[in-house]
């Protein structure tokens, strides 16, 4: 009788393709829209990896600035998420947190 051996988790699996990002675990590479990945973490801002990965190539110095405006126009918080989160005690656990917002309308 023969015993059937099956591989360490998706080792050798193909889940998908991507037109985003290359792994190659076996070379060790990583890369986003054909850029290694270390590359991007030494020379591209946040920004510019976030724009890379939205639109599929990196940002002219305009595009950019854009960019950044937008992003941050989409972080600001309605005053009352501020004001509940100062009223937090800081001794409150993340979970704790969570659900004191749950019942919270703001």
């Amino acid at each position: 009788m023969s015993t059937a051996v099956a591989p360490k988790g998706l080792e050798g699996i193909v889940a998908t393709t991507s037109a985003i990002c290359w792994i190659d675990g076996d070379a060790g590479v990583l890369s986003y829209r054909g850029i290694d990945i270390h590359e991007l973490a030494q020379l591209s801002t946040f920004e510019e990896t976030t724009y890379l990965l939205w639109f599929g190539k990196l940002p002219t110095s305009s595009e950019l600035t854009e960019f950044t405006h937008q992003l941050s126009a989409a972080r600001e918080l309605n005053p009352k998420i501020v004001d509940l989160l100062r009223s937090v005690p800081a001794d409150a656990t993340p979970m704790q947190v969570l659900c004191s917002l749950s019942s919270q309308h703001l």
